[in-house]
């Protein structure tokens, strides 16, 4: 049985992107099958547009990293502490491409 164990995106920092307002935003999706112990952590990272006229439009510049997925065989009371460490070291990659 596959458990979802976490789906979050959290804002990294806001900057100025072709003129506008973003927020750069790093975003994890974690589940764990409990029968294989497989941890499977989705991230990805997006520029999120902050103005009325252009909300819900995302941008991938090319600074920001590719999208990943990382699999580990957790037993299933690790997998939440795992998902999480895993997503932290996320939002530091993320931090550590921004611009200026």
């Amino acid at each position: 049985m596959i458990h979802a164990l976490l789906d979050t995106t959290q804002v990294i920092r806001t900057l100025q992107f072709e003129g506008a307002p973003h927020e750069v935003c790093a975003e994890a999706l974690a589940s764990h099958d409990r029968h294989s112990n497989q941890l499977t952590v989705k991230l990805r990272a997006f520029l999120r547009a902050q103005n009325q006229d252009h909300i819900g439009e995302v941008a991938v510049p090319s600074w920001l990293p590719e999208p990943e997925t990382v699999i580990d065989h957790v037993e299933s009371d690790e997998a939440h502490e795992v998902a999480n460490d895993v997503f932290g070291s996320w939002k530091q990659k993320v931090a550590g491409r921004l611009p200026g």
